[in-house]
Order: structure tokens, then C-alpha cells, then sequence
């Protein structure tokens, strides 16, 4: 036997046994490394999550001169069958009123509208009510421009697809343990919330409305302030009070707190 032919092309051998061993060793870890094989269905799932997620937003956060400073969606419930799309997204939003004066908002400016057009018309306490109530509305509105304030919705959302839920076509419903009442739609992601007025609407039902109010609330006025009166007397001619009837010991101004923020 020739052996040093052997020895010759052993190591030739070696070589190869080495080589392919080192590619299936490679193979199994790369293998080991690569990503779960996630189904359709699951695909499916992460991406319209992610679809009603941002159409809740979108129309939560579409409220006019609200100036949105953080926001946030949660899916609670998720059901997608061939019948449809359907979710539960709760929604959470922290705001600032965006006008650039208090009088810009569209209740205020229609309340101080009819006031200035009918004032000449109205009795003292019928002016006192109005002008307590508006100032009432601006401090409101100042303090809403000023200080964040933050609220939770809750919404079902409906699309009759997952290519109509990519275009942004949902309907949505108030959804909560009360209200489980039509809201509006996104069509193309454009929302369309119907509880929502115009400007010049919400203006309009403010003026047309204010009147009424003012003569509603002027008999709870004076009785408030009668009872202020009364209770001041009370207060300062008690045992050991040297308050004297025939003085005019205390000044009362009254605003109640009946006032109607529309």
C-alpha cells in the first residue's frame, strides 16, 4: 500500500469534513437569530391597531381652538372578522383653549353681542345678571387658555375593512356606559364630529339664547343676595355685636353660582 499517497491527500480530506461542518454550525446559528415567522393574521392585528389607534386621535383631537399638548390611545378591544373592523379605543388628551382674546370665543362673543344690543332695553338687576354671567364665561375662558386640562374619551370604531381602514374611512361612536351614541366619521382621515358646532352656530345659540337666560336667572340672583343680607344682619346684630341697624355695616354684591357656561 502506498501510504504516503494518503498521507498526501488526507489532509484534503480533513479540509472539506472541517468546511461543511463550519456551514452547518453557521447555518443553525443564523438560524437561531432569525425572527419568529409571524402569520397573516398577526400582521394583520399589529397594523390595524395601529389604524384605529391614529383614527381615534385624529378625531379626538379635532376639536376647534383647542391646542393639543400630549395625547394618547389605548386599544381595549379589537375584533377583525370578513364581516368587518371592529374597536374600542380609549383616548387621552391634555389641551389649551388657542384664541387669541377671551372675547374670541364663539358663547362669549354671541352673549356680549346681545347684551350690548338689548342693554338699553333691560332693567338694573336683568344688567347685573348678564354682566355677572359674562364675566363668569371670560374668567372661564381665561383659565381654560392658561391652564392645561386634560379629557378621556372613550370611542368604538368601525370600518367595513382593512383597505377602507388603510384609507381612513371609520365610523365612531361615544362609547361609554352611558352614551353609546353615533359621533361622527373619518372619511380619507378627515373627521366629522356632529356634536361638535360651527363658529358662527355656536355664536348664533348663544345670542338667541342669552336673554332667556338672563331673565331665568335673575329671581335666583336676588334671592341669593337676599340671603346674604340676611345672614350678614344676623351675623352683625347678635349678642355682643356693636353693629347698629341704622348703619349701613356691609355692601353686598352677589354672584351666584347659577351661571350657564355654554
Amino acid at each position: 500500500m502506498n501510504t504516503n499517497r494518503f498521507l498526501r491527500n488526507g489532509w484534503k480530506v480533513g479540509l472539506v469534513t472541517l468546511t461543511i461542518a463550519m456551514i452547518i454550525i453557521t447555518s443553525m446559528f443564523a438560524l437561531s437569530l432569525r425572527e419568529p415567522k409571524v402569520t397573516k393574521a398577526e400582521v394583520d392585528k399589529i397594523e390595524v391597531e395601529t389604524l384605529v389607534k391614529k383614527a381615534a386621535l385624529i378625531f379626538a383631537t379635532a376639536v376647534p381652538h383647542d391646542k393639543t399638548l400630549s395625547s394618547s390611545a389605548t386599544v381595549t378591544e379589537l375584533n377583525i372578522t370578513d364581516g368587518g373592523i371592529e374597536a374600542i379605543v380609549n383616548t387621552e388628551c391634555t389641551v389649551l383653549l388657542d384664541y387669541k382674546s377671551p372675547y374670541d370665543e364663539p358663547y362669549l362673543k354671541g352673549k356680549t353681542q346681545w347684551l350690548a344690543e338689548n342693554k338699553t332695553r333691560l332693567t338694573t338687576e336683568e344688567i347685573n345678571v348678564a354682566e355677572t354671567e359674562i364675566k363668569i364665561h371670560e374668567d372661564w375662558v381665561k383659565w381654560e387658555m392658561e391652564v392645561p386640562s386634560g379629557s378621556n374619551a372613550t370611542y368604538k370604531l368601525t370600518a367595513a375593512n382593512l383597505q377602507e381602514a388603510r384609507n381612513g374611512n371609520f365610523t365612531l361612536y361615544l362609547w361609554t356606559d352611558i352614551d353609546r351614541a353615533l359621533n361622527g366619521t373619518l372619511r380619507n382621515w378627515i373627521p366629522n364630529n356632529i356634536f361638535i358646532p360651527t363658529d358662527a352656530d355656536a355664536e348664533k345659540e348663544a345670542y338667541e339664547s342669552f336673554g332667556d337666560t338672563v331673565k331665568q336667572l335673575v329671581p335666583a340672583y336676588e334671592k341669593a343676595e337676599q340671603t346674604v343680607k340676611e345672614r350678614a344682619h344676623e351675623t352683625l346684630s347678635g349678642p355682643g355685636s356693636s353693629f347698629s341697624p341704622a348703619t349701613n355695616g356691609y355692601d353686598c354684591h352677589v354672584i351666584p353660582t347659577a351661571g350657564i357656561i355654554q
